[in-house]
């Protein structure tokens, strides 16, 4: 349902990551084969992902006014859910800082 359209991941890390390396193939080829038993059927997939997440499990990784709570091996592990392949798919990467919302 997104062929001509935008494909939004949001908390990317936190999708199957079988599910996420499923979407290389139709992110380089701008289709997609879906087979069953006794059929198989293409579609076309031309798409934009969008997807966002946070620098670490807690989100605060770098940020000047909070302190991460993370271990290394937890943003290791959180970081490590997205493949090089998928990342090498996404052209462009973009670090937002938090915004902080005074009262």
């Amino acid at each position: 349902m997104a062929h001509h359209g935008i494909l939004f991941l949001d908390e990317l890390p936190e999708f199957n990551r079988r599910s996420l390396e499923v979407l290389r193939q139709p992110l380089e080829e701008g289709r997609v084969t879906i087979s069953r038993a006794l059929a198989s059927s293409t579609f076309p997939a031309n798409i934009v992902l969008v997807a966002s997440m946070n620098p670490c499990p807690c989100g605060y990784l770098g940020d000047a006014k909070r302190p991460c709570k993370c271990s290394p091996p937890q943003i290791d592990k959180y970081m490590g859910k997205i493949s090089g392949p998928l990342l090498d798919r996404i052209d462009i990467h973009l670090e937002v800082p938090g915004c902080r919302i005074k009262n």
